[in-house]
């Protein structure tokens, strides 16, 4: 349980820093962002933080809590994530399609993580009874 809250902590510092990166990929592959006569227009840096901080969120929470969760791992993913999937519900269906995008290509991540690691794990000796 430690660990859990511990893994949660990291990934509310590692979200916001990877925020910029996920928000430039929506803003310039996703979203078209286009100004015009009568549009609000947002700092770049300051649209790419709002746009990016739930799907970095997203995409973080089932790749550190699969690869290093204690128990349940998957549970405590899902359920850490609900609030944010919630809320990119509520923001627009398309950003609730790509936010899923980027929370199922999370678990995939670890469990190919997970499998690469358990492969190059070495076995325990066997043990030699005298």
């Amino acid at each position: 349980m430690k660990r859990n809250i511990l893994l949660f902590f990291v990934l509310v510092v590692l979200s916001p820093l990877l925020a910029i990166p996920f928000g430039y990929l929506l803003n310039s592959y996703i979203f078209i962002i286009s100004g015009g006569f009568a549009t609000f227009s947002l700092p770049t840096d300051l649209s790419a933080i709002i746009n990016g901080l739930p799907v970095s969120y997203l995409f973080l929470t089932p790749l550190l809590f699969i690869i290093l969760g204690k128990s349940k791992k998957l549970l405590v993913a899902i359920i850490l994530s609900l609030p944010m999937l919630i809320f990119s519900y509520i923001v627009s269906p398309e950003y609730l399609f790509w936010s899923l995008i980027f929370f199922i290509s999370g678990i995939i991540l670890a469990k190919l993580i997970n499998i690469i690691i358990s492969k190059f794990k070495r076995p325990n000796p066997p043990m030699v009874i005298k």
